[in-house]
C-alpha cells in the first residue's frame, strides 16, 4: 500500500496515452506532445510506465464523431471487454455523436480499453488521461447508448458537435496560460472568462478571476449566460474574445456551438480542460488556478498537482463552510445524511462536529437518515442502510413527499438568490409588470409568446415543464428561445412576486409564496377564453 501511495504521487500527473502510429501522427499535427509533470514516471512508446504499474488506473477520454449504429456499437464494446476480461467500472456514453467516458480499470484494463477504442479511425487522435489509483474509482459499469453525451436543456442532437468549424477554436494550456495573463490585467481588449461547469464545482476551485456560474446545474446554461440582468453575457459583445473552461473540455466543446449559433464569433475553449492545464502549470508556481478541482470519481476533489485532495488534510482546509460561512472548510463535499435533504455541501470540521454530519439544525432531527460517513465519499443505495421492514412501513406516499420537499427547498434557494441579486433595473421592470391597476396585461402577452417557446419548421409546440431529466433526444431540430426558458421564466415570475411585496415581507418563503399566487393566476387567465367558449350544456 506504501510502495503504491508513493508511486501516485510520483505520477501525480495524468499520462497521455498512444493508440499506435497513425494516431499519434493524427495527435502530434493537432497539438504538442504532452509533458508529465516534474517526477512523473517516464512513459515508454506504447505510454505504459516504467515503474511498477498502479493496481488501478483512472481514465477519461471523448471524441465527437459520426456513429450510425450506436446500439450496435455499445455491443461490440461489450463483446470487446468480455473477451479480453477486462475490469472496468463507470460510466461510458455512446450515440450518433460519438463516446463519452468517465472510467477506471483493475491494472491497465482501462488504458487498454482506451487504446482499443483510439484505434478506430472514428476516435483517432482522442486525449485519454490515465491516473493511477489504490482501488476501483467507480462502483460499477455503465455501458450504454444515451440520446445526450451531455445533459443540456434542450439536447445535444441538433447541434452540430461533429464539426470542428462550428466548435470554439481550441488552446494549448500554454496559451490559456498567457490570455488569463490579460485576464487578471484587466482592461478592454481583456477576455471574458467563463466557467461553464455547475456552481457547487466552482465552490471548490477556479481559475483566477472567473465568476461563479449563475447556474447551479450545466444543463441551464443556454439560458442563463444570456438572460438580461442576470447572465454574463447578457450585454457582452458578440465580437469580445470569450475564454470559457470545465474539467475535461467535453461541456465546453458542447456549448460553444450553441454560443456559435447565438452570434458569439471569438470563442475559445482550454484544450483537454482543466486536467490537461493542471499537467502543464499544476506543479509550478505562477499556475493561476485557486484551489482545487472537483471532480466525478471517488476523488471527488484533487489538486492541481494531482492528488487526491483528501490528502492534503489541514493544508486543503480553504473553503467557505455552508454552515457558518468561514473559509476553513476542506474538500471534498459531503451529502446531508437526511435522505429527505440530501444536500451537497462543503463544512468545516467544526460544524461536522456541531452537526453531527448534518447540514444545519433542522436536518438534525429528521428520521429518515443515513449514518455521516467518517470519510467524505458517495452514500450507496438507502437499502444498505436500512432493514425491509423499516421500508416497508414508509412505503406509499414516501417517494413523491420527499419529491416535494426537495422541489420546495429548491424553490426558497432560487427565490433567497433573486433576492440577493435584485438589481435596481430588476426592481423597475418588475414594477412595469405590475402597473396598470395591478392588470396581468404584460403576463397575458407572456403567455401567447410562450406558444412559441419551442418550434420547429412545420409546427409550434410548448416546452414541457416535468422536472424529470429527459432522455429521450426528442428535441432534436428544435430552437429554444432562452429567454422563455421555465428557468427563466421561474426567475421572472420570482421578481414579478418581488415588486407586490413590501420591503419589510420580502422574505425567501413569501416570496416563494406571492410567485405560486401569480403563477395560479396565470393559469386562471390561460384557461378563462376557452371556458368562455364552451358551449352550455
Amino acid at each position: 500500500s506504501s510502495s503504491l501511495s508513493a508511486a501516485r504521487r510520483a505520477c501525480g500527473a495524468p499520462l497521455t496515452t498512444v493508440g499506435g502510429a497513425a494516431a499519434a501522427q493524427v495527435r502530434a499535427a493537432a497539438r504538442p506532445a504532452p509533458r508529465a509533470s516534474a517526477g512523473a514516471v517516464d512513459a515508454d512508446a506504447d505510454g505504459h510506465a516504467d515503474a511498477t504499474p498502479a493496481a488501478y488506473q483512472l481514465i477519461t477520454f471523448f471524441r465527437f464523431a459520426r456513429v450510425d449504429d450506436p446500439e450496435a456499437e455499445v455491443e461490440r464494446h461489450r463483446a470487446r471487454i468480455a473477451e479480453r476480461g477486462w475490469d472496468l467500472r463507470g460510466r461510458i456514453y455512446v450515440n450518433e455523436q460519438g463516446i463519452n467516458a468517465q472510467m477506471s480499470g483493475k491494472g491497465r484494463d482501462g488504458e487498454e480499453y482506451a487504446k482499443w477504442v483510439e484505434s478506430d479511425a472514428r476516435f483517432a487522435g482522442m486525449r485519454i488521461s490515465v491516473y493511477p489509483m489504490e482501488e476501483q474509482a467507480h462502483p460499477r459499469l455503465a455501458l450504454r447508448y444515451k440520446p445526450n453525451l451531455v445533459q443540456l436543456e434542450g439536447g445535444t442532437n441538433h447541434l452540430p458537435l461533429t464539426n470542428p468549424e462550428a466548435r470554439a477554436k481550441p488552446l494549448t494550456p500554454e496559451e490559456w496560460h498567457e490570455n488569463l495573463k490579460k485576464v487578471s490585467a484587466g482592461g478592454e481588449d481583456a477576455p471574458l472568462l467563463l466557467d461553464v461547469r455547475n456552481g457547487y464545482e466552482w465552490d471548490v476551485g477556479h481559475f483566477r478571476g472567473a465568476e461563479r456560474p449563475v447556474q447551479e446545474s450545466f444543463r441551464e446554461t443556454v439560458y442563463t449566460n444570456v438572460q438580461e440582468g442576470l447572465g454574463p453575457l447578457a450585454k457582452v459583445d458578440k465580437d469580445k474574445p470569450i475564454m470559457m473552461y470545465c474539467t475535461g473540455g467535453i461541456r465546453c466543446d458542447v456549448y460553444s456551438t450553441v454560443l456559435r449559433e447565438q452570434g458569439y464569433k471569438n470563442v475559445f475553449t482550454l484544450e483537454g480542460g482543466v486536467q490537461a492545464y493542471f499537467d502543464k502549470f499544476g506543479k509550478r508556481d505562477d499556475q493561476l488556478w485557486d484551489d482545487h478541482l472537483f471532480v466525478f470519481d471517488s476523488r471527488l476533489a484533487m489538486s492541481p498537482d494531482g492528488r487526491p485532495s483528501a490528502e492534503l488534510g489541514e493544508a486543503a482546509a480553504t473553503l467557505r463552510c455552508y454552515c457558518c460561512g468561514q473559509n476553513t472548510a476542506p474538500p471534498p463535499h459531503r451529502n446531508c445524511p437526511n435522505v429527505d435533504c440530501n444536500r451537497l455541501f462543503l463544512v468545516c470540521e467544526g460544524c461536522k462536529n456541531k452537526l453531527d454530519g448534518f447540514c444545519c439544525e433542522a436536518c438534525t432531527k429528521a428520521t429518515h437518515i443515513r449514518p455521516a460517513l467518517v470519510v467524505p465519499g458517495r452514500y450507496q443505495k438507502y437499502r444498505a442502510y436500512d432493514s425491509e421492514e423499516s421500508r416497508a412501513s414508509r412505503r406509499g406516499p414516501g417517494r413523491r413527499l420527499r419529491k416535494e420537499r426537495r422541489r420546495e427547498r429548491r424553490k426558497l434557494e432560487l427565490a433567497a438568490y433573486v433576492l440577493e441579486h435584485m438589481t435596481s433595473a430588476d426592481e423597475d421592470r418588475a414594477r412595469l409588470v405590475q402597473s396598470s391597476g395591478g392588470t396581468f396585461a404584460d403576463r397575458t402577452r407572456s403567455l401567447v409568446q410562450a406558444k412559441q417557446t419551442i418550434e420547429t419548421d412545420s409546427d409550434v409546440d410548448t416546452e414541457s415543464d416535468n422536472d424529470d431529466d429527459s432522455d429521450d433526444g426528442s428535441e432534436e431540430g428544435r430552437a429554444i428561445n432562452p429567454a422563455l426558458s421555465r428557468y427563466s421564466k421561474q426567475r421572472a415570475t420570482l421578481r414579478e412576486a418581488f415588486a407586490v411585496l413590501a420591503e419589510n415581507e420580502r422574505t425567501p418563503e413569501n416570496l416563494v409564496k406571492a410567485a405560486e399566487d401569480i403563477a395560479l393566476e396565470r393559469s386562471r387567465m390561460k384557461k378563462a377564453p376557452f371556458e368562455q367558449e364552451a358551449p352550455m350544456m
